[in-house]
């Protein structure tokens, strides 16, 4: 096959050849324009428009106070671990999610692919009803999943 592509090539003129060297050539970078800088492009201007909103909303959820009415009884002092409480939680809202116990007083969370605003709404509610803080919240929005977020966070009830 090679040779038969080598044999066609030196059968052209050096001009024809030229003339094909330069179409394939722009050919490969309009190739790689649309199909890759081009869609890459767009996917960082929407994220760097909406992680300035994501940072807010965290440190919004992180610096708010506690509704006591909400959270009253279900703190780390009735003897309650924060995995049993956020799985009760979760439970009652009809969410499966992967949780996993770091500590008693600690817990990630793998939230099942939501919108990243359901996501954020949900963990705000589970924040107020559990009486505990977000420590650490990962989120990758995948395009081809209709923008569907993979969300992990650390929960810990506050010192």
């Amino acid at each position: 096959m090679k040779e038969k592509i080598t044999f066609w090539w030196q059968a052209r003129s050096i001009r024809e050849q030229k003339t094909l060297l330069a179409w394939g050539l722009a050919f490969v970078a309009l190739l790689m324009w649309f199909a890759i800088i081009s869609p890459l492009s767009k996917r960082i201007d929407q994220l760097e428009k909406r992680i300035p909103e994501l940072e807010t909303r965290l440190n919004t959820m992180r610096s708010q106070p506690l509704n006591e009415i909400r959270a009253q009884g279900i703190t780390s002092k009735n003897g309650a671990d924060l995995r049993s409480t956020l799985f009760r939680l979760l439970a009652d809202k009809n969410i499966s999610a992967e949780l996993r116990a770091l500590s008693s007083s600690r817990v990630e969370i793998r939230l099942p692919g939501l919108p990243m605003k359901d996501a954020l709404a949900l963990l705000e509610s589970l924040r107020q009803e559990s009486g505990a803080r977000v420590v650490v919240l990962n989120a990758k929005t995948e395009a081809a999943s209709s923008g569907d977020a993979r969300v992990i966070v650390e929960m810990e009830y506050a010192p």
